[in-house]
């Protein structure tokens, strides 16, 4: 038999998490007192302090941290659980999370073969520049572009990229320069605290501090928007631009093509106890994913 509830171990994590009795009452909707009351009773029942006053925050002795390692994996089971059953008693659901960039000129496009066979399924995608808590924010999976190690999430590599110059066909009235060298004469455009120019520039052996009219986007669908609208040259992921050169909206400069060393990641909550849909969606993704990469880049 359970010597406490589970209302009494959800009300421990919020406390742990926060570290304060009146946050996880405000989380939890209940009054201090409440907290403290069932903190008191789980102390008890386990015969063990969890928590120490420490100024104006509540720290968690040796026992507790152990009991909230032990316990939050579980704890998050649960959550999602019950609210995959809730969704999936309206209709099969599936939120996903990813960079803006990737969603607009490659998952996007895509996303209506995958419909047209799922067409009771609904895909909620979620927009997202920086790293998205999939508990928090109860998303299934999320397409991440790093280095596939992220704590307390399982990471199965996707697409690897490569890196090269583009510009609109407009761009310069089409009078483009013929060599990386000549780089520096006209205007680029860069991502705020990107990494390609330096990746692809350190490949082609062209020095970027030489560059003098550069502009900067907070990301890369704003950088190339305005590449597409003839404003400069921008070094882009291949897995952005394809499609945008195929359909003549922009065009690749050069031949130097560098290898992006990040590459895009599906990343779930570890355990997680996948949906038939997931991962139905899983599946699709990793065979697009190969056949896009089966079209070599030359």
């Amino acid at each position: 038999m359970f010597p406490t509830s589970l209302n009494s171990l959800l009300t421990f994590e919020a406390a742990a998490r926060h570290k304060s009795y009146s946050l996880a009452a405000a989380e939890l909707h209940i009054t201090h007192s409440a907290i403290s009351q069932q903190m008191r009773l789980l102390e008890e029942s386990l015969g063990v302090s969890l928590f120490e006053r420490k100024g104006r925050q509540m720290q968690l002795t040796a026992e507790g941290l152990q009991l909230h390692k032990q316990i939050q994996p579980a704890l998050r089971q649960i959550t999602r659980a019950l609210a995959q059953v809730k969704t999936e008693k309206r209709m099969p659901a599936i939120r996903v999370a990813t960079l803006q960039s990737f969603a607009t000129f490659w998952l996007l496009p895509r996303l209506g073969q995958f419909q047209a066979t799922h067409p009771d399924l609904v895909i909620h995608i979620q927009a997202a520049i920086g790293l998205v808590n999939l508990d928090k924010t109860q998303t299934d999976i999320a397409i991440r572009f790093g280095l596939g190690k992220w704590e307390d999430y399982d990471a199965e590599k996707l697409l690897d990229d490569q890196l090269y110059p583009v510009c609109s066909p407009d761009f310069n009235a089409g009078r483009f320069p013929s060599s990386p060298k000549q780089l520096h004469r006209f205007r680029i455009l860069c991502v705020e605290n990107g990494r390609e120019w330096l990746n692809w520039s350190q490949y082609a052996g062209v020095d970027i501090a030489s560059f003098q009219h550069e502009t900067h986007h907070s990301d890369s669908n704003l950088m190339l928007t305005a590449a597409k609208a003839g404003q400069g040259i921008a070094v882009a992921r291949h897995s952005l631009v394809a499609g945008e050169i195929a359909a003549g909206n922009l065009v690749r400069l050069f031949d130097v093509i560098a290898p992006s060393d990040y590459s895009y990641y599906l990343v779930t909550p570890k355990d997680l106890q996948k949906s038939a849909a997931l991962l139905a969606f899983e599946t699709w993704l990793i065979s697009e994913a190969s056949a896009f990469a089966s079209n070599e880049l030359v």
